[in-house]
């Protein structure tokens, strides 16, 4: 049975390290240009959860496949071909420009010191121009603000031309103006993406379904009216929170109390 370009399934996924472990037992179908919400409290295994899938934490048990393929079955060439990744701690120190860090998304896509294509060229002319980087391009990645370089990474990995986008914690570093900013132009592109977010509104205003881990479980997934609801936020999250609608977006709304 052919299975559309953008399918994510992670189905029993466990991950243990150090006898501790981390996420268990977690199974999540995500179609093809569904946009979906990881949240939970510090701890609960969003990033752990996050790296089984693009090839960072292999599961103690369990499969991950995009496109139908495991992606532990795979090499990590056809994974950085299918899977882009925005990481919430990239190194920063080497003597790269933004141009060079951006232009790093095609080298999954080229042979061993193969020169860039006019494709290659495009594709990462409009990855500096979506994202807003031109001011920045000759500049040393090194040097750039947290939310300078969380869009450069985020250029990065579209000029991976991804099927699956994975965004562990995308807003960290950036104002509201760029949260904003960037959520909507991910959500735009059309492509799967699974994203850990920490702000609850933010989650409820931009993902199709939001899943909640917690202890490294998933407790509940669903739409964000769903989920987001007052049982869970004083289960999980330990707040009390009145519900609301937001005037502007008409997505749930949580204000705690």
């Amino acid at each position: 049975m052919s299975i559309a370009p953008g399918h994510l399934a992670l189905q029993d996924v466990s991950f243990t390290i150090g006898g501790r472990s981390l996420v268990r037992n977690v199974s999540l179908t995500v179609a093809p240009g569904e946009m979906i919400g990881v949240i939970g409290p510090n701890g609960a295994g969003k990033s752990s959860l996050l790296r089984t899938i693009y090839r960072t934490n292999r599961p103690s048990a369990g499969r991950v496949t995009v496109n139908g393929e495991d992606v532990w079955q795979r090499p990590a060439t056809w994974v950085a071909r299918h899977v882009g990744a925005v990481l919430q701690d990239m190194p920063a120190d080497f003597p790269l420009t933004v141009r060079d860090v951006v232009a790093m998304g095609r080298s999954a896509h080229k042979r061993l010191l193969e020169a860039d294509s006019a494709h290659d060229h495009a594709l990462i002319e409009a990855a500096i121009e979506l994202l807003q980087l031109r001011p920045l391009e000759t500049r040393a990645f090194r040097t750039l603000s947290g939310g300078e370089r969380q869009r450069t990474l985020v250029a990065r990995a579209l000029v991976q031309q991804p099927a699956v986008l994975v965004l562990d914690e995308p807003t960290n570093h950036l104002d509201i103006h760029h949260q904003l900013q960037l959520l909507r132009f991910v959500r735009s592109l059309g492509i799967t993406v699974v994203a850990a977010l920490h702000d609850l509104n933010l989650a409820a205003m931009f993902c199709d379904r939001i899943a909640i881990l917690h202890k490294g479980e998933m407790v509940a997934t669903g739409t964000p009216e769903a989920v987001l609801t007052e049982a869970n936020l004083a289960s999980i999250f330990r707040i009390e929170a009145t519900l609301a609608r937001n005037p502007r977006t008409n997505t749930i709304w949580v204000m705690p109390a």
